[in-house]
């Protein structure tokens, strides 16, 4: 891929966030000052129009395959951002979101927002106990950045008000250079450019993608820097230099102060670190060993200090452990308990009448809903939340967006689990068989620790699909294998490299084609009627 794309999109993808900054940042354009919010709706159709068009026709011309449309996709998926973060404010569709009461006040307050209000007003991170107040128990990255901001926009003279509302700007930019480093992790996973646009259709325009770019929190931040942890360990598998062991480390390391769970990408890397550690010792010839040893040590130093920094510091300073508050596990301390249901009904293949296709919103009841791959389709397209006032007819499109989600990510995940475990079993060469090991045992990794914490912390909430957003990276590559079987089928070879032959292929690409293209437009037409 050349240079160009990528310093093109991520020039493109910082102007774009300045530009809405400047538009949220002052009381004539901004919705919370009280602007009009059809100029929103209108742009957000547009592109959801205009996206959708560009796909059907891409397809049926083959324009898919230029590396111009990368860029176009691009585009079109940070405009939709855009729109997104215009179009709601810091209060609707957020986790844990909190308040604030403003500069000249004293009082510290909960949630996100008053975390990052805390360092804003006083300077420094929280100097008490951070289970003293809800959501100060993350570790601060994420927090001492938007603090940052906030500085930046009062010095030159934005209202505070607004300048609050501005805290997504920084996620905007995250969630827009997600599709950057998407687009790394493609090309170090052998994708063609010609199939490169493919990839990037769900980073760019999935609907969690677009509300992560619209949040406060620091979950799209934690994802951004997990996906760097992934990019820079493909290119180590390539190339293992001291540069790129220390971007692993940095990534890591950073990842884990702006949320833990990004140490998930820890498991994958130790067992690739240990096969490369025992082939290089079988060669029996010290300077690789010495040399592989040395890299091990460089990542420890770098990677555990800044990793454990924040649960160092709260071990010394108030003897706490991480780990998430919650109320005691009874079930009637909240409604989101799940403790009291089974665990097949929890992670256990969910039935039809499960799925709860009339009404795909999720409850937050443990009574209505409890099983987590329900909850994880519901929330990945909209979030833990519904629409108020919601009729039939956008109803319908939520349904139809609802169905499409969970058929087009069951065959795109069968689909990479299979062929990747294949591949790194076959061993078709070294380091290729290493990259598609790490790729697979990193989803097995994932899939075995969200398992884990639903029961750790056994509330609905946990099941959100903010928590496995990341699985969008190997669903791509489904989704990705799948068209390239298909385009080795059209250039007359006859084998499909996705595992798929014949009329079973072109069914399951047109399946997930028309999934793909249903989910997108469908639940973006439930946002654009979204009421805040």
């Amino acid at each position: 891929m050349e240079k160009k794309i990528y310093r093109v999109g991520t020039l493109m993808i910082i102007i774009m966030a300045l530009v809405t900054a400047l538009l949220q940042g002052n009381p004539v354009t901004s919705v919370v000052a009280g602007a009009e919010r059809q100029p929103q709706i209108a742009v957000i159709f547009l592109i959801g129009f205009l996206a959708v068009a560009f796909y059907i026709a891409g397809l049926a011309k083959g324009n898919m395959y230029s590396e111009k449309s990368i860029l176009y996709v691009i585009f079109l998926g940070m405009l939709m951002r855009v729109s997104y973060v215009l179009f709601m404010d810091i209060w609707t569709l957020q986790n844990d979101g909190g308040t604030f009461t403003g500069f000249g006040t004293p009082n510290i307050n909960n949630g996100h927002i008053g975390y990052v209000e805390y360092i804003y007003k006083f300077f420094h991170i929280p100097d008490m106990d951070p289970y003293e107040y809800f959501g100060y128990y993350h570790p601060p990255l994420h927090h001492i950045i938007e603090a940052i901001w906030m500085t930046i926009q009062r010095l030159i003279g934005v209202p505070e008000l607004l300048a609050f509302e501005n805290l997504q700007i920084p996620t905007l930019i995250y969630s827009g250079l997600c599709m950057m480093v998407m687009l790394h992790i493609l090309e170090e996973s052998g994708v063609s450019k010609k199939l490169m646009t493919f990839g990037m259709l769900l980073f760019a325009f999935h609907p969690r993608m677009m509300v992560l770019a619209g949040s406060v929190n620091n979950d799209i931040l934690a994802l951004l820097l997990l996906l760097t942890t992934i990019w820079r360990t493909l290119v180590w598998i390539r190339e293992k230099t001291y540069r790129n062991i220390i971007l692993i480390a940095l990534s890591l390391g950073f990842g884990m102060i702006s949320k833990l769970n990004t140490a998930i990408c820890a498991f994958s890397i130790a067992l690739i670190f240990v096969i490369v550690l025992v082939d290089v010792i079988k060669s029996k010839n010290l300077v690789p060993i010495r040399k592989t040893i040395l890299q091990y040590v460089v990542f420890g130093v770098i990677c555990i200090p800044i990793g454990l920094s924040y649960i160092v510091r709260n071990l010394i300073l108030f003897g706490e452990k991480p780990g998430i508050p919650s109320p005691a596990l009874i079930p009637n301390e909240s409604v989101m308990y799940t403790g009291e249901f089974s665990v097949w009904s929890i992670i256990g293949i969910p039935t039809i009448a499960d799925l709860h296709v009339g009404f795909p919103f999720h409850p937050l009841s443990a009574k209505a809903i409890h099983n987590t791959w329900v909850i994880l389709f519901q929330t990945g397209l909209f979030a833990e939340a519904y629409p108020a006032n919601i009729g039939d007819f956008l109803l319908a499109f939520a349904q139809i967006a609802y169905v499409a989600s969970i058929i087009l990510a069951v065959i795109t995940t069968v689909v990479f689990i299979g062929y990747y475990a294949v591949k790194a079993l076959k061993g078709a060469g070294e380091g290729t068989a290493l990259r598609d090991l790490f790729l697979w045992s990193t989803y097995v990794f994932m899939l075995l620790s969200f398992c884990l914490y639903v029961f750790k912390y056994p509330y609905t909430c946990s099941s959100d699909f903010r928590y496995m957003t990341a699985s969008l990276v190997f669903t791509s590559l489904g989704y990705v294998l799948l068209q390239k079987s298909g385009d080795e089928e059209n250039a007359g070879n006859g084998n499909s490299s996705g595992g798929v032959k014949s009329i079973m292929g072109s069914a399951l690409r047109f399946i997930v084609n028309f999934c793909m293209a249903a989910t997108l437009l469908c639940s973006l037409i439930v946002y654009m009627n979204w009421e805040i």
